[in-house]
């Protein structure tokens, strides 16, 4: 299932509340940091089927810092999050 636009303002708004809790990074990484997401976030909507755990995967890759930043459940929650996300509706 694809991923809609509000859901993608959910998962940013995610992010930004992650990243605001970050108090050991300093403000221009964080920028950095915000605009990596945005761009990662922001090219779902070219996936045809993307799948949670792909989801993941890329941002493993090229999120690596953002995610090495956050708190350690922090991903677990992420995954969580797109799980709910992508859920089938019920007929």
């Amino acid at each position: 299932m694809r991923l809609k636009e509000p859901d993608l303002l959910e998962i940013s708004k995610w992010f930004e509340t992650a990243l605001g809790r970050m108090s050991k990074v300093d403000r221009q990484k964080k920028m950095r940091m915000r605009r990596k997401i945005r761009d990662e976030i922001y090219l779902l909507l070219t996936w045809e089927r993307p799948t949670p755990s792909m989801i993941l995967n890329r941002w493993e890759e090229r999120l690596s810092d953002v995610l090495k930043a956050l708190p350690h459940d922090s991903k677990d929650e992420l995954l969580k999050l797109l799980l709910k996300k992508m859920q089938m509706p019920k007929a």
